[in-house]
């Protein structure tokens, strides 16, 4: 009776746990979802609706959009297409460019594209709270409930993770496939249950079909697949060396078979032009290591014109490390290196030291993977900031547990659970003083937006829906002709006039600067300035006051000049 007692308070204990880790990661996600757009959202609009078109049209080699190859997003922008706007597939249009797409929507659709966005962001946000949650399911079971849930709250309340799992992209949904694929095959490694690899291998597919470096799933998986064979080898017995060689073999092609399976399946392109497919998304994930962004970046203080800041900066990511997760999280995985190498608390368990491990191959595979490559962008390393909060949960359980190692009072001992409390609580509070664009957090303790500004490159669409709702309240709105950087999507979408692109340096012909002079107003981006395009349009604005201007976290993020 003692026994069952027991166990039902466990269980309960479990799923407040997981009640506690659903809402987290679901509240701060969910609340003003369409309050602004994302720079490339209004691509994947338009790519998801040419997927949907190809779907109803049986034209699966068309299912190819990108080499990216985003088609876990696009699968979720062709359910809200099927929901918001089914009629879509038989417009005529066929497959068309974003210009052609966004035309049409707001001449002849009743639905507008900001509303199909926020739908297939809720879809998205549906997936996310599945694979997290299971994910944080796989965590408890290696490392414990209250390791694992600290990990997860901490993951839940990561700014900067917030921020990509609300809009509709790649990389969140890339990093959680990953970490759900990592943490369930070791789950399989240690408990055996075939369950769990087959969830890791259906991750693993569905990351592939989301981005291509998730591809580092395959050397991450081996590496762990290594230390499996070494463990087996190593063990004493009589067993043949066949067989410990087969034991360790089976898993791995079931893993890959599954995995390969998924990506197949759920890529209609793959059954019809499966070479042409493949060799697109591998040629062109070439092509992003070897070059730049198409346009100047800003990075240290300095731009590169060519978009290539180069391997040299190995300081890249560190950078971002440090700038984009929490003091919170930063102190959490140095206590989680300390806690592992004394094996304190929770890490005197080899499931949690093998997890810590794990996590730790994740980061730096991506690290140096990430670094060789040309083309950088901060949300670029998100797969391995994910494992990073994950870590810093098991490093704060670590420290809280060597506290209680002294002989403390009754009334003292309560200070470690609190303790966690407040760690969760202050990264809570970190979150929600950027509500509700979460992209603008950078950390405090190195000087906050301010500072980042002087080393990273800053602004993704924040506050120019503002701009819009401004020039909205003008007299005769509707004819009023803007001209901005982020025209498309970002201010589009909430403006009731027209709306041109302003163009970059190598744009601005007498053409470009005709446009630029008979537009009524001209919306300039923080990113603009630090990046200087179109220099000539910044140096005729430097000149003149703007009439509005869009402030967050003490930055001009927008500026509205008049024009004429």
């Amino acid at each position: 009776m003692k026994r069952n007692q027991t166990r039902t308070v466990f269980s309960l204990r479990e799923g407040i746990a997981l009640v506690v880790v659903l809402i987290a990661i679901t509240l701060p996600r969910i609340l003003a979802l369409g309050h602004f757009v994302s720079p490339d959202e209004n691509l994947w609009i338009y790519r998801s609706a040419n997927f949907y078109f190809a779907l109803g049209q049986r034209d699966f080699a068309a299912t190819y959009q990108q080499e990216h190859p985003g088609v876990t997003v696009m699968w979720v922008g062709a359910a809200a297409f099927l929901i918001r706007y089914p009629g879509y597939r038989g417009s005529g249009l066929g497959q068309v460019e974003t210009d052609q797409f966004h035309y049409y929507m707001n001449n002849f659709s009743e639905v507008t594209p900001l509303e199909i966005l926020i739908t297939a962001r809720l879809i998205l946000l549906i997936g996310h709270i599945l694979v997290l949650t299971l994910s944080y399911w796989f965590a408890r079971d290696l490392v414990g409930t209250i390791p694992a849930l600290f990990g997860f709250l901490l993951l839940a309340f990561d700014p900067f993770h917030i921020y990509l799992t609300r809009i509709l992209h790649l990389d969140g949904l890339s990093s959680n496939l990953i970490l759900l694929s990592l943490l369930s095959f070791m789950s399989y490694q240690l408990r055996e249950r075939v369950s769990s690899l087959i969830v890791s291998g259906a991750a693993a597919g569905l990351a592939w079909l989301t981005k291509s470096p998730s591809l580092f799933m395959i050397p991450i998986t081996g590496m762990l697949v290594l230390w499996v064979l070494w463990k087996r080898l190593k063990a004493p017995g009589p067993e043949r060396l066949w067989r410990r060689l087969w034991a360790v073999a089976w898993p791995v092609m079931v893993w890959a078979g599954i995995a390969v399976l998924v990506f197949v399946i759920l890529w209609p392109a793959m059954w019809v032009t499966p070479v042409h497919a493949i060799s697109q998304v591998f040629s062109q994930a070439q092509k992003y290591a070897e070059r730049g962004h198409f346009s100047p970046v800003y990075y240290n203080g300095a731009v590169f014109e060519d978009g290539d800041i180069g391997p040299t900066y190995v300081m890249y990511y560190l950078h971002v490390f440090l700038w984009r997760s929490t003091p919170l999280v930063i102190l959490g995985v140095l206590l989680g290196i300390l806690g592992c190498l004394f094996r304190i608390g929770p890490f005197r368990q080899q499931a949690t030291r093998y997890v810590f491990s794990g996590l730790t191959v994740v980061i730096v595979v991506f690290y140096v993977g990430l670094t060789i490559g040309a083309k950088k962008f901060d949300r670029y390393f998100l797969p391995a900031l994910v494992p990073a909060d994950v870590i810093a949960g098991l490093g704060w359980a670590a420290f809280f547990s060597w506290f209680l190692e002294f002989r403390w009072n009754k009334v003292v001992r309560i200070i470690p659970a609190m303790g966690l409390a407040a760690v969760v609580l202050l990264q809570l509070t970190l979150a929600l003083r950027e509500y509700p664009y979460y992209s603008t957090y950078y950390n405090p303790l190195l000087g906050g937006p301010r500072k980042a500004m002087d080393i990273m490159q800053i602004g993704s669409g924040e506050g120019i829906e503002q701009a819009a709702r401004y020039l909205n309240e003008k007299s005769m709105a509707e004819h009023l002709h803007v001209i901005a950087w982020y025209s498309r999507g970002s201010f589009s979408y909430f403006f009731k006039g027209h709306t041109r692109w302003m163009g970059s340096n190598s744009d601005m012909s007498d053409g470009a600067w005709n446009r630029f002079l008979t537009s009524d107003y001209a919306v300039i981006y923080i990113i603009q300035w630090q990046r200087h395009i179109p220099q000539p349009i910044l140096d005729y604005v430097s000149e003149r006051t703007p009439e509005y201007v869009v402030r967050i976290n003490g930055l001009d993020y927008v500026q509205i000049y008049k024009i004429r």
